[in-house]
């Protein structure tokens, strides 16, 4: 006894399909056959694409990003994701340079804490620099820089210390990196040029820093982060005294990744956030006393920057087929 399966019986699509030729019908639910197969086949191909889109986090689904003021955490001041390297430019050719007959920088870490309700500096230490050497930013920042570009630059010297970023001014504690630029004194232990070529350089100048920073990607699920660099500039001018302040924020990522409820991991990431300038402009007795002609502090901002992430879960791929 054989038996005989019925193709027809698979047919989803309970409408007949017809196609008639001289009023005589040719060709009626194979039709529809030939569409159900079709149908099952692009249901099991999207099936697949949405579950490996899905279990390797390649489709967001929401992204979220939003500013929260609060006081910032402690944060240690490591090499792999703190550094920089700074000097003055030419104003001419626009190239940075070091010389100790132009110029003199100093590079201090500063802890305050306000006693009686005044700040007062509790910790100073003076970190030493060095004109910068290639790779000094690590392998991760190597390929962002020009060949030679930092041989004209003062970088930290074996920074490696135990060392902090904390609070603000609207806190009782706040400790960052400062740096200030004198204009070259005979009476130290340099041999200055000419006041009269000091001057070109320190009238109509500029000051300019590299800072070691990352972006983040919320695309790249795994590793969202990219090695980056922040090359910023000010102007130099010996008749302003200027205050140059950069700021340095945590970025909370927040990921949702659970592939049927809500598995909510969190990843912190120190980010350069903003530049702000104050200059006062002085008397001529005042900048010609030797007084530094520009003070840089990097610092923390008052601002969390939360980031959320959200990708679709396994659930919701049978609501799409």
């Amino acid at each position: 006894m054989s038996s005989k399966i019925n193709l027809l019986s698979l047919d989803i699509y309970s409408r007949r399909i017809g196609f008639f030729y001289n009023n005589r019908e040719r060709i009626s639910s194979y039709c529809g056959l030939f569409l159900t197969f079709i149908y099952v086949i692009a249901s099991i191909i999207l099936f697949i694409y949405y579950m490996i889109m899905t279990t390797q986090r390649k489709e967001i689904k929401v992204y979220d990003s939003s500013l929260i003021s609060q006081e910032m955490p402690v944060i240690d001041l490591n090499k792999n994701y703190f550094y920089f390297a700074f000097g003055l430019e030419n104003p001419k050719t626009l190239n940075r340079f070091v010389d100790e007959s132009i110029y003199i920088p100093e590079v201090v870490y500063i802890d305050r804490a306000k006693i009686n309700g005044e700040f007062k500096t509790i910790n100073r230490l003076t970190i030493p620099i060095e004109k910068c050497q290639e790779g000094t930013f690590g392998e991760d920042y190597q390929h962002l820089f020009a060949v030679g570009e930092l041989a004209n630059s003062y970088c930290l010297k074996d920074f490696d210390y135990n060392l902090t970023f904390q609070g603000g001014f609207k806190y009782e504690k706040m400790s960052y990196v400062r740096i200030k630029i004198y204009p070259c004194k005979n009476d130290t232990e340099n041999s200055c040029k000419p006041q009269e070529e000091i001057d070109k350089y320190l009238t109509s100048g500029y000051f300019s820093i590299l800072l070691k920073d990352i972006g983040l990607n919320p695309s790249n699920y795994s590793y969202p982060v990219i090695p980056t660099l922040q090359d910023l500039y000010t102007t130099v001018d010996r008749r302003i005294y200027k205050n140059y302040i950069l700021t340095y924020g945590l970025t909370e990522v927040q990921t949702d990744t659970g592939l049927f409820d809500e598995q909510i991991t969190y990843g912190k990431y120190f980010q350069f956030r903003k530049e702000l300038e104050n200059f006062v402009f002085r008397e001529e007795e005042e900048y010609n006393s030797g007084n530094e002609i520009i003070l840089v502090q990097i610092r923390l901002d008052d601002n969390i920057l939360i980031q959320k992430r959200t990708y679709t879960k396994i659930s919701e791929i049978f609501s799409r087929i």
